[in-house]
């Protein structure tokens, strides 16, 4: 487990072994960290806007012994995964631009209020808001339980969550609100969450809309083909 003084010891290694100046986002548990809501994790999860940015960072990771594990013990046959990079205990999970359902975006840039430099290496946390929606994106074990302590400690703004996941209908994540309800739904369900029933029925009337467009465009498809 990774704790936040061991996080920050980690980084500040990070960035002092990185000769160019590059940035990122960190999102997850580990986010959680510096937002006073999350002791422990199991990984960092770090999105980047560029490959190289990337490279960058995992040459440092693998000089300083972390190797490369297989993605599907982790995340199954799902797409846009990261690379997954561990040594003993400590396991960071590197994505560009892309996490699973969910695809960065040029609002959630702009909600990251904390920035923090660790020598070259500057550090953007993301806003608790966008961590419930990396977190459905994700969905791995223990995505539902931090999820909900979120919900609980903070006054969440639904309007940021129902814009964004419209914003991503434009994107390849098109079918993201309904996981995002999927999600949500079971959250209020079996953690009793507090979500306002107003929220789930407008990402259900979005998730709706949705795949009644998209079966709507298979049938004119099969119309055509005939």
């Amino acid at each position: 487990m990774i704790d936040l003084k061991k996080q920050n010891e980690l980084l500040s290694l990070i960035g002092e072994k990185i000769k160019k100046r590059i940035e990122c986002y960190i999102v997850g548990g580990s986010a959680m960290f510096y937002h006073g809501v999350k002791e422990e994790t199991k990984d960092i999860d770090i999105v980047f806007d560029d490959k190289e940015s990337k490279e960058i960072f995992e040459k440092v990771l693998r000089d300083l012994g972390f190797k490369e594990r297989d993605v599907r013990i982790i995340y199954f046959k799902k797409k846009n995964t990261p690379l997954l990079l561990q040594r003993e205990e400590e396991r960071i999970d590197l994505f560009i631009k892309k996490v699973i359902t969910f695809e960065i975006t040029e609002s959630m840039k702009a909600r990251v209020e904390k920035i923090y430099e660790y020598g070259s290496l500057i550090i953007k946390i993301v806003s608790p808001e966008d961590i419930i929606l990396f977190k459905c994106a994700t969905e791995r074990a223990g995505d539902r339980i931090d999820t909900s302590n979120i919900i609980k400690n903070f006054n969440i703004n639904w309007n940021i969550i129902i814009d964004e996941a419209v914003n991503q209908t434009r994107l390849e994540s098109y079918l993201f609100p309904v996981f995002l309800f999927d999600f949500l739904e079971e959250l209020k369900e079996d953690f009793k969450a507090d979500i306002p029933k107003e929220v789930l029925r407008k990402i259900r009337k979005i998730s709706e809309d949705l795949l009644e467009e998209k079966l709507g465009k298979k049938k004119k498809s099969a119309e055509r083909r005939r």
